[in-house]
Formats: structure tokens, sequence, C-alpha cells
């Protein structure tokens, strides 16, 4: 009788314990999924860097004035640096901005949310000519608050704000090619 009691609680336990071990599922996010076929094809005119720490897969977001933490369930769709070249393609597009024999250098120091609803974003845009030397320059940060709680509007307003950093920044590159 008493391994009968044993047994079904035992038993029970395990089922109990089945049920609440359920992993959350992984969100992934797209920033890209407005542009054109063509945007997502790259450009050997472009060489985007990221920082290390923005590259593991997942959104980051900053958790103190100096600790990051990347999510483990807000996942990029696409590698980031993938998105964020594109984005800077479109924008090279829509500012009729030409290259010809020169290439353009991105360096992008910081993507990231905060838990208090904060945005950052930080890039450099160099422009180099074909002997490998740095004619022009353009860096650009941004901080702006996030309108709404969330992922997705975490995600909208880091584009939203990538977008505006490029814009300026191919702006005044091409500014400075006349």
């Amino acid at each position: 009788m008493k391994s009968r009691i044993l047994t079904g609680l035992i038993l029970s336990v395990a089922m109990l314990g089945g049920c609440s071990n359920d992993t959350p599922s992984q969100i992934r996010y797209s920033m890209v999924q407005d542009l054109k076929p063509e945007m997502m094809s790259g450009s050997d005119k472009i060489n985007l860097q990221l920082n290390p720490v923005l590259d593991g897969g997942g959104i980051v977001l900053q958790v103190s004035e100096h600790s990051l933490r990347e999510a483990r369930f807000h996942r990029w769709a696409e590698p980031l640096n993938e998105q964020l070249e594109a984005l800077v393609i479109n924008t090279i597009k829509q500012e009729n901005f030409s290259l010809r024999d020169q290439t353009l250098d991105v360096y992008v120091s910081r993507f990231q949310g905060s838990e208090a609803g904060k945005i950052y974003v930080s890039a450099s845009f160099s422009v180099v000519n074909a002997k490998g030397q740095t004619i022009r320059t353009a860096s650009r940060q941004l901080e702006t608050q996030q309108q709404t709680a969330g992922y997705d509007a975490l995600v909208s307003a880091l584009r939203a704000s990538f977008d505006k950093v490029c814009h300026e920044a191919v702006a005044e590159l091409k500014d400075n090619n006349r």
C-alpha cells in the first residue's frame, strides 16, 4: 500500500514538473521586411562592422551605465550586420550618393535599447579611396526615448534611429564630396 502511494506521488510530481518546464520560444525580429530584395544582396562597396557585443544574434539592452545584456528569447531574424548594411544601401540609393571607385566603411558602436526605454545608436562612416586612404568621415550618435514599451517598439525605434543617423551621415559625406 505504501509503495502504491509513493509511486503515485512520484508520478504526480513528475507530471507537474514536466508541465512547468516549458521553455519560452524565441521571437525573431526584422528591420528590413519593407526593403526591396536587391537591398538585401549586399554591396562590395560597403564594409559594415559591428561592435562585437552587438554581434551575438540577440537584441542588446543596456542594463546599467556600464553593463549590457543580450536578450535570450528576442533575437534578430537575420544577422544584424546584414540588416544594417541593407539599411545603409537603402539610404545611399535614396540620397543618390555615388561611391564611384570608393568604398564606405561603417562601424556601428552602439545599437541598443535600455530597460528605462532609451535608444542608443552610434556609427561612424568613412569614404575610402581605391588606395585605401580615408578621404571623408562622418560620425553620428543619437540618444532618444522609446515611445511605447515592448520589443516591437524597441525594434521600430532602433530602425528609425539608425535611418536618421545614416541619412545625416550620408548627407554630410555627399556635401563634402562637391
